[in-house]
C-alpha cells in the first residue's frame, strides 16, 4: 500500500534504508558520492510511494532506473 506524502513509519524507513544500502552496493556508489546517493534515495522513495515494499524488488527497480541516463 502506498504511503501518503509526509507520513512514514519505522517499518517503511527500515525498508527504504535496506533498499538504499543494497542499491548503492550493487551500483558501487561510494558514501562520498552525494549526488548519486541522493538519486538512489529519490528513486527508492518514488517506488515506495508507488506501493513497492520489498527491499530486493525496490533494489532491482532502482538499479535498472539508475542505469538510464539522466536528462539535463
Amino acid at each position: 500500500m502506498p504511503f501518503p506524502r509526509g507520513v512514514i513509519d519505522n517499518d517503511n524507513l527500515n525498508i527504504m534504508q535496506r533498499a538504499m544500502d543494497l542499491a548503492c552496493a550493487e551500483l558501487a556508489v561510494a558514501e562520498s558520492d552525494t549526488a548519486s546517493r541522493e538519486r538512489v534515495a529519490f528513486l527508492v522513495t518514488g517506488f515506495m510511494r508507488a506501493g513497492e515494499h520489498d527491499p530486493k524488488r525496490l533494489t532491482n527497480f532502482v538499479v535498472e532506473q539508475f542505469k538510464i541516463p539522466q536528462r539535463a
